[in-house]
């Protein structure tokens, strides 16, 4: 899952273009403006407006197993905090590694598909260990 723009500098298109055609792994984007001119068509991915209701907000984090923020910049992202809230494991990518500072369940990984796999495979095979140490 990832919550933010459809921006280039966010990193979402170069996370769709890593997981296109990988059909094992499944991406639901929440924070589509409804006029963009940025699309992703992709099987595997599913993109939803901008979600304002903060209880809906809450439903997505929780209906998802990680949450991935591929960002090229950031300086202290809320949907970091968001997600480990509600113990979802957060994966960002080496560029925006200064992000993680004390925070247990965030993920660094290289920004290619061997690694990014890796690391999510990491996740999955520690899972309910992760979402303990969120707790």
């Amino acid at each position: 899952m990832y919550v933010g723009r459809l921006r280039i500098e966010k990193g979402i298109f170069s996370l769709a273009n890593l997981i296109r055609n990988k059909h094992n792994i499944s991406l639901r984007i929440i924070g589509a403006e409804k006029q963009t001119s940025h699309k992703i068509n992709q099987s595997n991915i599913k993109i939803e407006t901008i979600q304002e209701n903060k209880l809906k907000l809450i439903k997505y984090y929780d209906d998802h197993n990680v949450f991935v923020l591929p960002s090229y910049t950031e300086g202290y992202p809320m949907v970091l905090l968001e997600a480990l809230s509600r113990r979802r494991p957060v994966i960002i990518f080496d560029e925006i590694s200064h992000v993680v500072g004390d925070n247990k369940g965030v993920f660094v990984a290289k920004r290619n598909f061997a690694d990014f796999f890796s690391v999510l495979n990491h996740i999955k095979k520690n899972y309910k260990k992760i979402q303990k140490e969120l707790a």
